[in-house]
Order: C-alpha cells, then sequence, then structure tokens
C-alpha cells in the first residue's frame, strides 16, 4: 500500500493536507522485525506511534502472575503507540512481531512540531485517544460483570467485527488464531477458554472451518454477549 493513502487512513492523519501527509511520511522511517521481536517493552520511555505496512503485531501486557492479557492483534493500515504523540509518560503495554512485520515509525518530535503549524491534529488525536478509552472500559467491564461463557462470546463478536470477512450470510475470521491466542484475548488460560469455546460450538454459535473461526451469526452472538 501507498504510504500517504496509508497515512490518510490514519483517522487523526486523516484531516491534513496533501503537503502535510508527505511531510509526516517524509519524516517517518521503516522498521523491519523478525517473528517475536519487540517493538517496545512495557514501561520503556514513549517516543514513537507505529503503522504497520506489513505482518502482524500484538498488544499486550503480563500481570505478577504470569498471567498475559492481549489487547488487539494489530495488521497492515493499523496504528498503535499515538499516546507517545501527545505525553512523555512510560509505555504501558508491550508489542511483540507475531510474524516478520514492516513498520513506520513517526516520532513525536516531528509530530510535534508538525502539531505547532497544525493545531486541528490535537482534536482529532484527541478523539482517537477517547475511542481507545471507550474499548478500554467495556473491557474492563466485561472483566467485572460478564463470566467466562460472555467474555470468550465478546471476544468472539470483536474478531468479527474487526477482521470478519461475510460468507454467506456468516462471518469467517481472516486470521488464524490458536487456543492460547485466544485465551491471552480473553485474559485467561487456556482450560475455561477451550471449555469456553466448546460450549459456544454445541450451541451453533462458532464454528471451526479450515483452522479458522466462523460466526453462524452475529446477531445470536449479540445476544448472548447480553444475557451472560
Amino acid at each position: 500500500m501507498n504510504g500517504i493513502r496509508l497515512l490518510k487512513k490514519i483517522p487523526f492523519l486523516s484531516a491534513l493536507s496533501a503537503k502535510h501527509l508527505r511531510e509526516v511520511y517524509r519524516l517517518a522511517h521503516e522498521l523491519s522485525l523478525d517473528r517475536r521481536q519487540s517493538v517496545f517493552s512495557k514501561r520503556e520511555d514513549a517516543d514513537a506511534m507505529f503503522i504497520v505496512l506489513s505482518g502482524r503485531v500484538k498488544i499486550f501486557t503480563n500481570s505478577a502472575s504470569k498471567k498475559r492479557k492481549t489487547f488487539a492483534y494489530l495488521k497492515e493500515g493499523e496504528f498503535f503507540g499515538e499516546m507517545a504523540l501527545v505525553e512523555g509518560t512510560t509505555r504501558t503495554a508491550a508489542a511483540q512481531a507475531v510474524e516478520p512485520s514492516r513498520l513506520m515509525v513517526i516520532r513525536k518530535t516531528d509530530f510535534q512540531r508538525l502539531l505547532s503549524r497544525e493545531p486541528r491534529l490535537a482534536l482529532y488525536l484527541l478523539r482517537t485517544v477517547s475511542a481507545r478509552l471507550r474499548r478500554a472500559n467495556e473491557e474492563i467491564e466485561g472483566l467485572l460483570f460478564r463470566n467466562i461463557l460472555g467474555r470468550v462470546a465478546k471476544a468472539m463478536l470483536d474478531l468479527s467485527r474487526r477482521s470478519g470477512e461475510e460468507r454467506n450470510g456468516a462471518v469467517i475470521l481472516k486470521e488464524r488464531y490458536t487456543q492460547q491466542e485466544l485465551a491471552d484475548i480473553v485474559g485467561t488460560t487456556r482450560e475455561p477458554l477451550t471449555r469456553a469455546l466448546s460450549s459456544l460450538r454445541r450451541a451453533g454459535l462458532v464454528e471451526l472451518r479450515d483452522e479458522r473461526y466462523l460466526i453462524p451469526s452475529t446477531d445470536k452472538l449479540a445476544r448472548l454477549c447480553i444475557e451472560t
């Protein structure tokens, strides 16, 4: 994908003129990563944001008890680390390449120079951050009030909306997820995740086709999320 067109797809950069987009692209540089190579660690100084050019990156954190929570798997055209552009704090999560990946890196100092000339960017960036905070609040609510079946159902529904493709009225996930990856997304271990998936499959709400999960009816799955 063309770099300028990719930048145009980023919500808070989409308001920029073609001239400023070219400037951002000129200031950015490319980073290549091997499978499982770290992008950054939790509590590391935050000084840049990243856009996925190719490959796949996961955003995650580990608890003191060694449990892992995966917040997102990001693919081409998606971005992360944008909080670094507005504050000088440390990272609140870690990022790692799931497969060989290429990233576009935008440094905070370069972006802030552009921000001084285009103050509207601050508003668009705030909207992006607010949207991510809303999703984080939904995650917290799910952990507090949903049982494991409801949490797994909600995770599958979110994945279907984020990276699913329609197929004869159903939705199939574009990416393949292992049970461990799904457990990390839900914030649980494999055993309860496996039990919950088995329940969803018996109920006809989730199927496995060629190692990819298929949702026969997102409406029915959504109703289960409300009920659990």
